[in-house]
């Protein structure tokens, strides 16, 4: 830790609630990413307009409030006096990774098991920061109800995609949420950390925007120059609202990973993305009706909550 704490944190259950409720606004995102990549017929277009929409938002954020600015320089004094390692303000690139597999899979695979995927690398990805004790919170010991609920976690992937109507590429694509999500996982961490640094979810979330929005200009200028740049864009306004939607995500996670660690993190707002994902799949499919799989999918996650979370008296030993 620093000496730059300046917020105690938060009760459990109201930190809890506001995971849930992170996790209902990264699903969220999720679909307008993916309708917009749908749309433009370029999912490094639309995962860069998304990004860079929230980096723009932010730097006004910055300007306006002196309170961010000031934190920044806190996080960089700490680099420099190596309280904080200096790859911790990369984790932005696990925040492009995950905007950018949104808006290349949930084309082909639809809201719920693209969901199921991601959290599926969420919950193991949280699992092992714990026991390192990356996050903010410390270290987390390793029972054996934590790893029987990160192994649930992938049982309900390959559940969940059992008897679903998605091409053979969009089953070889989910691979790209689970591996985000593990690096999700550590993105939690990583500003959990820069945030009591800072003594501000801004300034954490600004590093954050700017360097994902970096990554992804590169990766869609070389991916533009391949295919061609969208020659007509889509007028509904909301399909641009993923930035917006990240910064409120990425800021609320990084202020309550102190009070939960990164695990309960993680199953918080696992309960808020499934949630969202079964209503928005449900409303309107796009071609991706929901089956007695994907429920199942989802039933067992919340199974895998339920058994990661039990008390340490229910278990006989610690793995490690």
């Amino acid at each position: 830790m620093t000496g730059h704490q300046h917020s105690s944190a938060l009760p459990t259950w109201l930190a809890l609630v506001v995971a849930f409720i992170a996790g209902c606004f990264m699903t969220t995102q999720a679909r307008l990413n993916g309708e917009l990549a749908v749309d433009l017929d370029n999912g490094f277009v639309a995962a860069s307009i998304s990004f860079g929409s929230g980096f723009v938002l932010l730097c006004l954020i910055m300007l306006v409030f002196k309170r961010g600015r000031q934190g920044y320089g806190r996080i960089v004094a700490d680099i420099k006096q190596h309280t904080i390692p200096w790859w911790f303000t990369l984790a932005g690139c696990a925040g492009a990774g995950y905007v950018l597999s949104q808006s290349v899979v949930i084309g082909y695979t639809g809201v719920a098991l693209f969901t199921v995927a991601f959290v599926a690398g969420l919950t193991i990805g949280s699992l092992l920061l714990d026991v390192w004790g990356i996050g903010p919170a410390g270290k987390r010991p390793l029972t054996l109800n934590r790893v029987l609920g990160a192994a649930l976690g992938l049982v309900a992937v390959v559940v969940g995609v059992m008897g679903q109507p998605i091409q053979a590429e969009g089953l070889f694509l989910l691979v790209m949420p689970l591996i985000f999500g593990a690096t999700v996982a550590w993105q939690q961490a990583a500003n959990g950390r820069l945030t009591v640094s800072a003594g501000t979810p801004w300034s954490s979330t600004f590093i954050n925007f700017g360097v994902g929005t970096g990554v992804l200009l590169i990766a869609t200028a070389i991916r533009v120059v391949q295919t061609g740049f969208p020659t007509s864009f889509p007028s509904e306004w909301w399909l641009y609202a993923g930035g917006p939607i990240g910064i409120v995500f990425i800021a609320a996670n990084a202020v309550v990973v102190r009070s939960l660690g990164v695990l309960l993190l993680s199953l918080g707002t696992i309960a808020g993305q499934l949630t969202m994902a079964i209503v928005y799949d449900s409303l309107n499919s796009h071609g991706h009706p929901l089956g007695l799989s994907t429920f199942a999918g989802t039933a067992l996650i919340f199974v895998a909550v339920l058994v990661a979370t039990l008390p340490k008296k229910h278990t006989a030993e610690h793995v490690a």
